[in-house]
């Protein structure tokens, strides 16, 4: 039976772009994924590269980092996945966010970043189908924007290049550990050997590492978006709400607005959130309606607009709401990457520091505040 150097675990962002980082550094790489290659919730995400919502410090220069390495990335990939620059308008309703948003605009104008504030006059040129009544103005950012799924493939034909095995349809039921170590993981059919190995299945870490008795404190949320149909060019931007994570985040259920309009035309809007302690696929009955009336109240003008599809897909996060990156407490060769914040911009730097750490290399800056260590798991 062949032995791997790696086992990766997840067939997303995280994954596929691990295994191509890890395979491009020499090392033998399977890449096992339950069901289809970006079908959670890398390939349901709208694909914004995002900034505007970085925290200062290591947080920002990954993010930064991320930006540079997007623009050279498909050259590199030698695939195609929509990357362009875009802007992102965050609307602004009070005078705490207004604050709030100033000094965050002016730490990106101070990392070289194009970012402003926006009066409702700048805000009204920038975008003038918008319903502002009410608002303040805006904060503006220059951002990015991805096909999600073609961002997914990209790195997924690059590391199959590169020598990685991917076999989707292969979900992993259990391990075989010893001595502090992960001999083995177990599917339907095999045994898969590996000298090490490393859990990147987005909100089903927390299943997988379960399996391997390296409980991981991650919490998921079950978000749902609509898209309508193809329209004329009638968005510049992404469009969303300055206090968006304050409203979603653990609320119940929740609805904010981010809005975006597609290369085909379509409308992606999200987001409907509801704190879960279940996973599911099938969108609810409150959560569509409310993502198509938050979006006719800053857009009034789309009404009439037909839905075309929706859709849910998990999220996961941690307790501090910062990365899982790094090896699990007490598991000598299990390592785990997930809960990416600002997945898309960030996954071409933390994939790679990833795969240097899992192959020995030193790894700058350090991860260690990233570490699962820090909820002393055992």
């Amino acid at each position: 039976m062949k032995s791997y150097d790696v086992i990766v675990i997840g067939g997303g962002f995280i994954g596929t772009a691990a295994a191509y980082y890890l395979a491009r550094k020499g090392a033998s790489v399977l890449l096992v994924e339950a069901r289809g290659l970006g079908t959670g919730s890398s390939g349901a995400c709208a694909g914004r590269c995002q900034v505007s919502e970085a925290h200062p410090g290591l947080h920002l220069d990954l993010v930064l980092q991320g930006l540079t390495r997007l623009d050279g990335l498909e050259e590199e990939l030698d695939y195609p996945f929509g990357w362009r620059r875009f802007g992102n308008i965050m609307l602004i309703r009070q005078e705490a966010h207004w604050r709030y948003w100033t000094g965050q605009i002016a730490h990106l104008r101070s990392r070289g970043l194009p970012a402003e504030m926006l009066d409702l006059a700048a805000l009204h040129a920038a975008e003038a189908g918008l319903c502002v009544d009410g608002y303040l103005g805006a904060a503006w950012c220059l951002e990015g924007l991805v096909n999600p799924l073609k961002y997914c493939w990209a790195y997924a034909r690059a590391a199959r290049r590169a020598g990685a095995v991917l076999r989707p349809q292969t979900p992993v039921t259990g391990f075989e550990t010893e001595g502090g170590r992960v001999i083995a993981a177990i599917t339907k059919d095999e045994r898969l050997n590996a000298g090490a190995f490393l859990v990147a299945a987005g909100a089903w870490c927390g299943k997988v590492l379960g399996l391997a008795g390296a409980p991981l404190p991650l919490g998921f949320s079950n978000a749902e978006a609509i898209v309508t149909e193809p329209l004329p060019p009638v968005l510049h931007n992404h469009v969303g709400m300055a206090d968006f994570y304050e409203t979603i985040h653990h609320q119940a259920r929740a609805v904010s607005l981010g809005v975006l309009q597609v290369e085909n035309g379509a409308l992606y809007a999200a987001e409907a959130v509801e704190m879960a302690t279940e996973m599911r696929r099938q969108t609810s009955s409150w959560g569509p309606p409310g993502i198509a009336a938050e979006l006719l109240r800053v857009m009034p003008r789309f009404a009439g607009v037909r839905v075309l599809r929706s859709w849910t897909s998990v999220t996961s996060y941690l307790p501090d709401e910062q990365p899982g990156l790094g090896r699990m407490p007490g598991m000598e060769n299990l390592y785990v990457a997930t809960s990416f914040h600002l997945t898309c911009t960030t996954v071409p730097v933390l994939t790679e520091m990833m795969a240097q750490m899992m192959l020995g290399e030193p790894v700058e800056p350090s991860l260690d505040s990233f570490s699962p260590a820090r909820f002393g798991t055992q």
